[in-house]
């Protein structure tokens, strides 16, 4: 099984897909790209699920390079994944190919959908996945896959393995996107409730993407918008109140306390140093916290 490692532009085949500017995207015209595969979902590494998705981009794109993002989104954990995404994808050269898996509708009307941005390509089901990397890309181009046109699927519950790594191969062997579906806009797409930050009279409502294996809390509050937060009061979800400030990095946050960080990600997080900040507080992904009296 491959192991993760550092994607290279030159290492990549060119392949022809739609162009980087949307216009063009949109129309379809054909680009050469250098391309590699990039592999993110919850399937862990103690099932053969991997295996089998790594097998099929091989058999059918055998020069093509496999990059693993992450396999171990917790299970159905579609915030977790879009963060995942949204902080990587901006490390890969264009042409990079992403293959997105966290799918607990897979089977279901539920649909799949293409991100074109940058040279890059994202495939993923249209359940909220892509949404943070949209939003950090106003000149994207997002395609609803029209099934009819798109590899036929042996199973109805692995559409990672069946259609879109045959798609992903597809798309490397040089044949456009806009053969698989048409344009939409970013409001036609799924957009769950952890998507979207509120600001509303009572403060700002956030949503847990993310724990790392630290115990730092990644909120969905990106630091493109939402830097300027420099202290709050924290309700947490069983009602506790407590006081928190901006810390430049997690030694910086008093002992037994907890801190607000502008994290490496790009997304602020909730934190203590030396100590997990998620079994402190009770949070998991999905949980929603309101933050008081923002400055």
């Amino acid at each position: 099984m491959d192991t993760p490692h550092r994607p290279s532009a030159s290492a990549c085949p060119p392949v022809a897909t739609s162009t980087s500017s949307a216009p063009a995207a949109a129309s379809g015209k054909p680009r050469t790209h250098a391309r590699c595969f990039a592999l993110l979902t919850d399937f862990g590494l103690d099932d053969p699920y991997v295996g089998q998705l790594k097998g099929v981009l091989h058999r059918l794109a055998p020069t093509v390079p496999v990059i693993d993002i992450s396999h171990g989104v917790p299970p159905h954990r579609v915030e977790t994944a879009a963060f995942f995404l949204a902080a990587s994808h901006p490390h890969f050269p264009a042409g990079a190919i992403f293959i997105c898996v966290v799918d607990p509708g897979v089977g279901t009307p539920r649909g799949l959908v293409s991100m074109e941005s940058g040279g890059q390509v994202m495939l993923a089901p249209d359940n909220g996945l892509l949404h943070l990397a949209a939003e950090a890309r106003p000149d994207a181009v997002l395609r609803r896959l029209d099934p009819a046109r798109l590899p036929d699927s042996q199973s109805a519950t692995f559409h990672g393995r069946d259609t879109l790594a045959p798609l992903a191969a597809r798309l490397a062997g040089g044949e456009s996107l806009a053969a698989f579906g048409d344009p939409v806009l970013p409001t036609d797409l799924a957009r769950p409730a952890w998507a979207v930050p509120r600001r509303e009279s009572d403060g700002v409502h956030a949503a847990v993407l993310h724990v790392d294996r630290f115990g730092n809390v990644v909120l969905n509050l990106s630091l493109r918008e939402w830097d300027w937060l420099a202290a709050c009061r924290l309700h947490l979800p069983d009602g506790t109140l407590i006081d928190i400030a901006r810390a430049a990095t997690y030694a910086d946050i008093p002992a037994g306390r907890t801190g607000l960080v502008a994290g490496s990600q790009g997304y602020l997080e909730l934190a203590a140093d030396k100590a997990s900040a998620a079994e402190r507080h009770w949070l998991h992904p999905g949980a929603e916290v309101l933050l008081e009296d923002c400055r």
